[in-house]
């Protein structure tokens, strides 16, 4: 769904936090990755303007958590738990090992 241009870009953004998410909640994107998630339906990467744009409006309706950004979108513990699948490390922030959440 996070691929899906019939969505909004700030839901496609939920959806990506949800799909890439680590045990922590995390998802830890490297460079554009995010913005090629996002493509519209012609085909059009956004620009760094337009995803933060949308993270900021994601922020906002509380779709993912106050530090996110496009190098790594963060869910709210509240929101997600994950008992032992995927990593419990994040680069973009700078948790390695057995960092809490």
């Amino acid at each position: 769904m996070a691929r899906d241009p019939r969505h909004q870009r700030v839901y496609r953004i939920h959806f990506a936090a949800l799909g890439w998410a680590n045990q922590l909640g995390h998802s830890d994107f490297k460079g554009e990755r995010l913005a090629h998630i996002l493509v519209d339906e012609n085909g059009v990467i956004p620009s760094a303007p337009n995803v933060s744009k949308a993270l900021r409006e994601a922020k906002a309706l509380g779709l993912i958590g106050q530090d996110s950004k496009a190098a790594c979108l963060v869910l709210p513990s509240h929101m997600f738990q994950k008992a032992s699948v995927g990593g419990r490390t994040c680069s973009a922030h700078g948790i390695t090992g057995r960092a809490a959440a």
